[in-house]
């Protein structure tokens, strides 16, 4: 007799679980990016040009068909100088997290038992909407009993949330400080 049949205390072993195309997983995100950024810069240019024409030919005895030279004492100088100095600091800091629950559907069972997940998620309150789309690869055996995989294991995840709405379009710079950053940028 083999143990299980004689044990009164012994438990088999489940059954590993397989999944199918448009099963559905419950996706734990807890996603964190945070960034900061700091630059500066100072440029100097300076030019000097000068000249000046030595000969030219006089116009008025060109008008009776006779080329000759002409008096320096109409002729031009020219002397141009230019210097331009730029001194520009900018700082940019973003934090953002991302918290909670997604349902994903398995879209595809790859040959080697890996699970191509998707999830999308649509949420309108009133002029407000945010739309949520993730996507990533996992182990079978990652998914828990609960039927749930965090965010953090799976591979290639791709997380992509859009909000829009009046919140969003305060955030937004107008037209002429956008115009004149532009203009005035160097």
């Amino acid at each position: 007799p083999t143990l299980e049949e004689v044990s009164l205390y012994i438990v088999e072993a489940p059954e590993p679980r397989t999944f199918h195309e448009q099963d559905l997983v419950t996706i734990i995100v807890s996603e964190r990016s945070k960034f900061l950024r700091e630059q500066t810069l100072e440029t100097e240019k300076e030019y000097k040009l000068d000249g000046a024409i030595e000969k030219f030919i006089d116009l008025q005895k060109l008008l009776e068909l006779r080329v000759e030279q002409g008096e320096r004492d109409n002729l031009l100088e020219l002397a141009l100088s230019a210097k331009h100095e730029f001194e520009g600091e900018g700082t940019y800091e973003r934090d953002d997290r991302m918290t909670g629950r997604i349902t994903a559907r398995v879209l595809e069972v790859k040959p080697n038992g890996t699970l191509l997940l998707e999830a999308r998620s649509s949420l309108k309150t009133d002029e407000e909407s945010q739309i949520i789309l993730l996507s990533g690869i996992c182990r079978p055996d990652d998914v828990t009993d609960a039927n749930t995989i965090q965010s953090n294991q799976l591979f290639d995840l791709v997380l992509d949330v859009q909000h829009s709405g009046n919140v969003e379009k305060t955030t937004r710079k107008g037209l002429i400080p956008r115009v004149l950053e532009t203009l005035f940028n160097f």
